[in-house]
């Protein structure tokens, strides 16, 4: 079982064997993908949460999560960002 230490860990990370754009494989991290769109934090949590689901299935999962309860985040942090876009929206009417 991997130990948990609240560090970057091997479930945060894929290698992409065949790249869309071209170009050489290479090691995708789930932090530096939120970094580099600059998500706000339900919108990073929803896509951790994803990401981890999206792991499991091929094994290689968080320790100690399961599917439902990453869906159950994925809803929770969708509420929120559907909450924060409706506010956007209706300060801009």
């Amino acid at each position: 079982m991997t130990k948990l230490t609240g560090g970057s860990s091997d479930y945060y990370k894929v290698q992409v064997e065949d790249p869309t754009s071209g170009g050489q494989p290479y090691m995708a991290e789930c932090n530096d993908i939120i970094e580099a769109l600059s998500m706000e934090f339900d919108v990073a949590n929803a896509f951790k949460a994803t990401w981890r689901i999206a792991a499991g299935r091929q094994g290689h999962g968080k320790p100690g999560t399961t599917e439902v309860y990453d869906a159950e985040k994925v809803i929770f942090f969708g509420q929120r960002m559907l909450a924060r876009a409706k506010r956007k929206a209706a300060a801009t009417k």
